[in-house]
């Protein structure tokens, strides 16, 4: 993405000020109540012809304080009113994007394949997208490798067809979106919360019940990258409704095996919730504290979460992915097979190590 002086005449021309090599844009009335990051996003991808904008780079630029609203700083979070006006230099603007290279040493398990979507098996320990660093080993760079025709879908050239996310620990089912079609399709989904999701965690301690509810509203932890849960009671601006259910598969003598659905979809909503309520996930270092994780006697590499099933309908059609648990959980169930408890969900965990 560069910058060429003869996009300043068009940008002109199509009712975009620029004063002093700055660009003024003014929310009209169809993005009102939008993020401006998504506004802007909208305004220059729609505007401006020949030109790929990613949504990433604009919140980049808003967080860095090129892009200020009304003449203010702000998050790429906020929500923009009606005339609301937005000024970024048309320098930044146009910096050069990064760029995925190609790279054959990133092997996924491919679980379903059509001409709308392909579902994977993401292993654990490997980033959906990139996060800063450009070069390091991700989901992208092998969706663009296998999929070169790819890198146009979505609305990120770093995120080729990627709708949603799982955390870098976290192993299992992934869906790619393979026309722009079908990913405004299963984005609509997901915000719409319209998809049957199961995950396959194993806590520290045992659950209080058997099945539950961990209703409670997250928010971002300040000055960190972590988020916290807070309680039901009082609860502050900013902090955002959550809701997890819960069952035992299978108790061990210091651990319990669950099969986890979560209603809504925030970062990192498993972990935090299952930490909230004393039973933190086996090899979470994030939302385990240095005391905790000493006085455990089982702490792996990475944290045993598994994003184990994935089914929704689109466009009338049925889809429905599961992901086998990895061998590395396998082992880890098998380390502490000699505490076992009978008389759970025996038919589901057989299930689960058969597979």
């Amino acid at each position: 993405m560069y910058y060429n002086p003869f996009v300043s005449l068009l940008l002109f021309f199509m009712n975009f000020p620029i004063v002093e090599n700055k660009l003024a844009l003014e929310i009209p009335r169809r993005l009102v109540d939008k993020r401006i990051d998504v506004a802007l996003f909208d305004l220059l991808q729609k505007k401006v012809p020949g030109i790929a904008f990613s949504r990433r780079s604009i919140s980049k630029l808003i967080e860095g304080e090129k892009i200020l609203l009304n003449g203010k700083k702000v998050s790429p979070t906020r929500i923009v009113k009606l005339h609301d006006l937005a000024k970024l230099s048309l320098d930044d603007l146009f910096t050069p994007l990064p760029v995925l290279t190609t790279r054959n040493d990133i092997h996924i398990p491919l679980l379903y394949e059509d001409d709308m979507l392909l579902a994977i098996d993401k292993p654990a320990n490997l980033q959906v997208h990139p996060a800063g660093n450009i070069d390091m080993k991700t989901v992208a760079h092998f969706i663009i490798t296998k999929y070169p025709a790819l890198t146009t879908v979505g609305e990120d050239p770093l995120r080729p067809g990627i709708v949603h996310r799982l955390d870098r620990e976290t192993s299992g089912v992934l869906v790619i979106a393979k026309t722009n079609e079908v990913f405004r399709g299963l984005k609509n989904l997901f915000q719409k919360r319209t998809l049957h999701k199961k995950y396959i965690a194993l806590v520290y301690g045992h659950m209080y019940s058997l099945e539950g509810e961990i209703n409670k509203p997250l928010m971002r932890h300040s000055g960190e990258l972590k988020r916290f849960a807070v309680e039901t009671q009082d609860v502050p601006k900013g902090a955002r409704a959550s809701q997890t259910f819960y069952k035992v598969i299978a108790r061990y003598k210091d651990f319990d095996l669950l099969e986890v659905t979560p209603k809504t979809g925030r970062t990192h909503q498993i972990r935090v919730h299952l930490a909230s309520i004393g039973n933190p996930i086996v090899g979470d270092k994030l939302y385990t504290t240095k005391t905790m994780r000493s006085k455990k006697s089982l702490f792996p590499e990475r944290q045993m979460l598994h994003a184990y099933q994935l089914a929704f309908t689109l466009f009338t059609k049925k889809y429905d992915f599961t992901a086998p648990l990895p061998t590395d959980f396998r082992n880890i169930l098998t380390s502490i097979d000699e505490t076992l408890d009978a008389g759970y969900d025996d038919e589901a965990l057989k299930s689960l190590l058969l597979e």
